[in-house]
């Protein structure tokens, strides 16, 4: 089989030689999600032209987990871990009531391998779909929070607004990230600290920002519609951005066309109770990496008063949820 050349800008230069990685990144499964956005119902707004997709996510999750010398299971357990996303990501989640775990997806990973034909390739190769199922075995590529782990890394460092908010580049953070005792840790408190600043602020300003909140009940109540009217299947959930926008439009209903016209032009504000169109919560998520020192791990939190003050205001702020008015 020929290798497989890939040059990425983050994480360097790799030949992939291995067949079974090579037969996955070529699957209709993997390819599927070149047409998945990773920032769902933010490709509405006109503003909105850097892609980022499910596809890129988990190639740079497989390569991280490459470059520190993760095991070949593990690799492509990160290769496979958003085959089982919907059609604009995260907003499934507020399709299924989930907005505030976002793991309707995880439900549905094992149900994607043997759907999607992923048990087959891995079958092929003498692999057992079991084995990458089980992402216990796996603690470089997912972690609790506040850890650091490759999925997070990557998403994280891969966002096009990263490079809005970051006056370094990314590809110099990792030289200072290391694998100590089966985890991702920093080697000093300066990289600790921009990558911890910058998570917060993708938080604030993306993953947990009134805008996105508003944007993703709003596509997700279109869904909703559609499903409920027999436009859109639940199966078409698992195709493509593109092809269940299609289908909502074609159905022509008025109300689902509302909606998605408002997706373009939306603005919003946060406003008392009593003037609000919406109340809506999204989850959060705080990183407090682990830094070694001295053969010990430190948490950022403890060296640094200020982020840990920041934290604390930023978890309060999210969980209490807000009010929002549309303004337009």
């Amino acid at each position: 089989m020929k290798p497989l050349t890939i040059k990425h800008k983050i994480y360097g230069r790799f030949v992939i030689t291995e067949p079974v990685l090579i037969d996955l990144i070529k699957s209709p499964a993997l390819q599927r999600l070149k047409k998945v956005n990773q920032h769902g119902a933010w490709i509405f707004q006109p503003m909105y032209s850097e892609k980022f997709t499910r596809f890129d996510h988990s190639l740079g999750v497989m390569l991280l987990l490459k470059k520190y010398g993760a095991s070949l299971e593990e690799q492509i357990a990160g290769l496979l871990h958003d085959i089982s996303h919907t059609a604009f990501s995260h907003v499934g989640d507020r399709v299924f009531g989930r907005e505030l775990t976002q793991d309707y997806q995880d439900s549905k990973l094992e149900l994607a391998f043997e759907l999607q034909g992923i048990n087959k390739v891995l079958k092929k190769h003498g692999i057992k779909p079991k084995t990458i199922l089980d992402f216990s075995n796996f603690t470089l590529l997912e972690k609790y929070l506040p850890d650091l782990c490759a999925d997070r890394i990557d998403y994280t460092l891969q966002d096009p607004v990263t490079n809005r908010l970051i006056k370094y580049q990314a590809k110099k953070l990792i030289k200072n990230l290391i694998v100590f005792r089966d985890e991702f840790v920093f080697v000093d408190k300066k990289s600790a600290q921009n990558f911890s600043y910058l998570y917060l602020k993708l938080n604030q300003k993306v993953w947990c920002n009134p805008m996105q909140s508003s944007l993703y009940y709003i596509l997700a109540e279109a869904i909703k519609i559609g499903l409920d009217k027999n436009i859109i299947s639940k199966k078409d959930l698992f195709t493509t951005d593109e092809i269940v926008t299609k289908k909502l439009k074609a159905a022509k209903d008025p109300v689902i066309n509302q909606k998605l016209k408002l997706l373009k032009t939306l603005k919003v504000k946060i406003v008392p109770k009593a003037k609000a169109d919406l109340y809506v919560r999204s989850k959060y998520r705080i990183a407090d990496p682990p830094i070694l020192q001295n053969g010990k791990l430190i948490r950022l939190s403890r060296l640094d008063k200020n982020y840990r003050q920041k934290i604390k205001e930023f978890k309060k702020w999210a969980k209490a949820g807000y009010y929002i008015k549309i303004i337009n």
